[in-house]
């Protein structure tokens, strides 16, 4: 430490010495803080001593009401009989009943009648014995010279004359402390007996019981509270004391610094005094102390004429009047303030500082002094207001820029909803010619008047229209999925049958151009809470796209689950899932496997046909299920596309859609009334042509107006209406067809087929929707689930096959040998065979293959495995039916 700081600790010490009264004021609490704490120990020790008398007295009332009760209880019972040895020697109790008892065994004995007070008496003098306690029976009226009262019973028996209930006092005798209680015995009905002589009446005070307790028992149970309620005044004694040194030692670290504070404002004003920022010293009120030599030069003030001013001199008007008031709040409330301020110089020139004030408190907390330090910023302001205009302009051009991009936002929006419209207008006018071209198709492939070609033909035309429709729906669903429209539907979900239906599905394409499709499950739950609609479009593309790709070969489809354990309690266990989809065909180069993912790309010019978005639509499903489709391939060797997806385990599967056609009505539920409501004719000839030859009763009306006229003459059970109609639109009909009493089951056919239009549909009123063009199964079952009917189905002759199975294409040579066998059957069962496939009635087959089994079971189970497929057109082939339909 330097001689310097020495010498200033020096003087802080002493200046301290002289002005701290510490030491007194000290040992004045600490002689304060012992009075009270020994004033209160012995409050307690006075309450403790009461608690003892409280005890002792609250015993002897006890004891002695315990006596009282068992008197009254002799008296009830008129006294009690003893034997006569035990009987103590009182007076008058010779005088006494007696009565000789005998028993039957033994010799006999006498009993002597106790009267209640010679009970009592007894019982008082056990009491005394075995207890150490004085209790006795006293009275002015003596019969007994025994209880004749001493003094202190006198006093007692008169204060009991005088109405009190109970006299209780402490005395003194033979070196302890005792508590002596007397209760009234008044006289009763059954004491006269007795006591006649002493001219008391019934009622009045005959005498007294009396009890005396040794004090020093009871304040010997209370010495463990005396010896805590000690420690515990010595503990807060001592607690007290360590607050007063605390607070000696703060007050006067306080103290100390205080001094330190003001021998730093001397110094501070010897430091502030060569700085080149303008500085000064103010008073609690703002009145200029000191100021250097830098605020003079700065605001053009002499020092004398400063010291003559308050602070608020320097600031402006009623603005400057307003922070003034501002940083006196600032200054009491937070110590500090800092800010800028416009001042003004001698000349009057304005004068833009910037300043720092501090406040200086004195010991008692309040403010003595303040220092206060500024800067001249006018350069600073002028770089500001420039800095300002440049920003101006720059929000000027920013605004002219937002309101060109609010343009051209508002031009991007107006496009997409063009786009949108345009979109749904051509899905309408697209959908509607399809609806009839696939329709009629479905019905031509079935006609068994038709030649082979032609149902050949139709098929054709069937499936370009199907993918023409797929066409259509992909570019509508990648428009959906961009928009976020495309909602993931989970549900309960059956995996084995969902694979079965998907290789169902596709059987046909394999076998027609020669591939082993094989489908295999490893650990899968069988089932799976998923949304099935979606899972299944991307396996149907992956694998399409596997069959269009591979000349020859086999194309496999894997599927290995694992499972996980639930991550939160009461969270559903969850399964991980690999697919992967291997094909053998030609491969992808390695810089064309990015490409194959994006909208509208195709690789390659071998398989020109397409949109190319069974893709990039799969991955963006995939996406939304939680994971991700990737490739692995090269030219030549094939390709492998996979994911993996975790989904929570379900418990029950609702049932997948059979695929069984069906073949006609139950016929309790033959007769049900369908009213068609649709501008397009052959829109309404393809239902009735659906409808009527399974039993339903089908009206056509082309608008609103004959609907509801057709729903007052002749209500449906149900009604299949359109969303435009000349007169006006479904949706309206339906809110009115809805609000009616009773009304029919409501369904919206239509070829808006969009999400939003199925939605406003639901809530005007429909039980369902079903978009154009549509298949006719879906039409039966939901017919099936709103009519609560039941359609009759063909039972395939052999059970679907197993997911895990091996779906191996054949070819037509493999089927060559059966025309061989075929011709090995009975003449009658050969033409049986002919005249069912003839007329594709699944009854007829089922009894011609009926009949084949008789004789051939084995070629039965073949032929079933052709008819269960649907491959009638193989065996129109097999049975030579084709070439006779096609010769000239």
């Amino acid at each position: 430490m330097t001689p310097m700081a020495q010498q200033n600790d020096k003087r802080i010490a002493h200046a301290f010495r002289t002005r701290w009264p510490g030491r007194t004021k000290f040992a004045l609490a600490v002689v304060v803080w012992t009075l009270l704490v020994l004033a209160s120990l012995l409050t307690q020790r006075d309450r403790i001593e009461d608690t003892a008398r409280s005890l002792a007295k609250t015993d002897a009332v006890t004891s002695l009401d315990k006596d009282m009760a068992i008197r009254q209880w002799a008296s009830n019972v008129n006294g009690v009989y003893i034997r006569d040895e035990f009987i103590p020697a009182f007076n008058f109790l010779e005088e006494e009943q007696r009565v000789t008892v005998q028993p039957v065994y033994g010799e006999a004995f006498q009993l002597v009648r106790v009267t209640p007070m010679h009970l009592l008496l007894a019982i008082q003098q056990t009491s005394n014995q075995k207890f150490g306690r004085r209790e006795r029976l006293t009275s002015g009226q003596l019969r007994n010279i025994e209880n004749e009262p001493d003094a202190w019973e006198a006093r007692a028996l008169e204060a009991l004359k005088d109405g009190q209930s109970v006299v209780a006092e402490e005395v003194s005798g033979r070196g302890h402390g005792l508590m002596r209680v007397m209760l009234p015995m008044r006289m009763d009905e059954e004491c006269l007996e007795c006591h006649r002589d002493t001219l008391v009446p019934v009622g009045a005070l005959r005498g007294g019981a009396s009890i005396q307790v040794d004090l020093n028992n009871y304040r010997a149970a209370q010495e463990p509270i005396w010896r805590m309620t000690q420690y515990w005044h010595a503990g807060i004694w001592l607690l007290g004391l360590g607050g007063i040194l605390t607070f000696q030692f703060f007050a006067r670290r306080r103290a100390l610094e205080l001094i330190r504070e003001e021998e730093a404002r001397r110094e501070n004003e010897a430091a502030f005094s060569p700085m080149a920022e303008g500085a000064m010293i103010t008073n609690a009120t703002g009145d200029i102390l000191w100021a250097n030599d830098a605020f003079c030069r700065i605001s053009g003030f002499g020092r004398e004429e400063i010291g003559q001013q308050n602070f608020r001199f320097f600031m402006n008007g009623t603005e400057g009047n307003a922070l003034h008031r501002d940083i006196q709040r600032q200054l009491a409330r937070n110590g500090h303030w800092r800010g800028e301020l416009s001042s003004r110089k001698k000349t009057g020139e304005p004068l833009p500082c910037e300043m720092s004030i501090q406040a200086l408190r004195g010991p008692d907390g309040k403010i003595r002094r303040a220092i206060s330090v500024f800067s001249d910023i006018s350069e600073r302001k002028k770089i500001e207001q420039e800095l300002r205009r440049h920003r101006e302009h720059l929000e000027e051009l920013v605004k002219q820029r937002t309101e060109e991009l609010t343009v051209a936002r508002n031009q991007a929006e107006a496009a997409n909803r063009s786009k949108s419209t345009f979109l749904a207008n051509m899905n309408h006018e697209l959908r509607t010619p399809l609806n009839a071209v696939i329709g009629f198709a479905q019905l031509m492939e079935k006609d068994a008047a038709l030649s082979a070609k032609q149902q050949y033909n139709a098929e054709i035309i069937s499936a370009s229209a199907r993918h023409l429709l797929t066409l259509i729906n992909d570019i509508l669903e990648l428009t959906k999925i961009e928009s976020g429209k495309t909602p993931l539907q989970r549900e309960d979900t059956d995996l084995t049958e969902l694979l079965t239906q998907t290789a169902a599905m596709l059987r046909p394409r394999a076998e027609q151009v020669g591939i082993v499709l094989n489908i295999e499950t490893v650990a899968v739950p069988r089932v799976l809470r998923l949304d099935p609609v979606i899972l299944r479009q991307v396996l149907l593309n992956l694998m399409s796209n596997a069959l269009k790709f591979t000349p020859g070969g086999r194309v496999d489809v894997r599927i290995e689950g694992s499972p996980e354990t639930a991550r939160a309690e009461g969270e559903a266990d969850k399964a991980r899932l690999s697919f992967s989809v291997l094909d053998t065909g030609v491969g992808i180069a390695p810089e064309h496997q990015e490409r194959i993912f994006l909208p509208f790309e195709q690789v390659g010019s071998a398989h020109p046909e397409g949109t190319g978005l069974g893709l990039a639509i799969s991955r963006q499903y995939v996406e939304m299920m939680g994971g991700e489709l990737r490739v692995e391939s090269g030219l030549g060797r094939g390709a492998c596309f996979y994911f993996t997806i975790t989904t929570e385990i379900g418990r029950e599967a609702c049932p997948l859609p059979s695929d069984a056609p069906v073949i006609g009505l139950a016929v309790e539920d033959q007769g049900r009334r369908v009213l068609v409501v649709d501008q397009q004719a052959s829109a309404r000839r393809l239902v009735r042509a659906l409808l009527e030859p399974l039993g339903f009763c089908v009206d056509e009306v082309d608008s609103l107006a004959a609907a509801e006229r057709r729903l007052l003459l002749a209500p449906p059970d149900l009604v299949l209406t359109d969303w435009t109609l000349p007169d006006g639109n479904g949706v309206d009909f339906l809110r009115r067809a809805r609000a009616r009493d009773n009304p029919p089951r409501l369904i919206m056919l239509t070829a808006h087929a969009l999400e939003e239009n199925r939605r406003l549909a639901l809530a005007a009123g429909a039980d369902d929707f079903l978009g154009k063009p549509f298949e006719k199964d879906d039409l039966f079952r939901m017919l099936e689930r709103r009519l609560s009917i039941r359609f009759l189905r063909a039972t395939p002759s052999s059970a679907s096959p197993a997911a895990t199975a091996t779906v191996t294409a054949k070819t037509d040579a493999q089927f060559d040998h059966l025309a061989e066998e075929l011709k090995c059957l009975s003449p009658h069962v050969y033409a049986a065979l002919t005249q069912a496939a003839l007329t594709l009635s699944p009854a007829q087959i089922d009894l011609a293959l009926r009949n084949i089994a008789a004789e051939n079971a084995e070629l039965a189970t073949r032929i079933g495995e052709l008819c269960g497929e649907r491959q009638y057109w193989r065996l129109w082939r097999i049975l030579g039916i084709s070439d006779k339909e096609q010769a000239p």
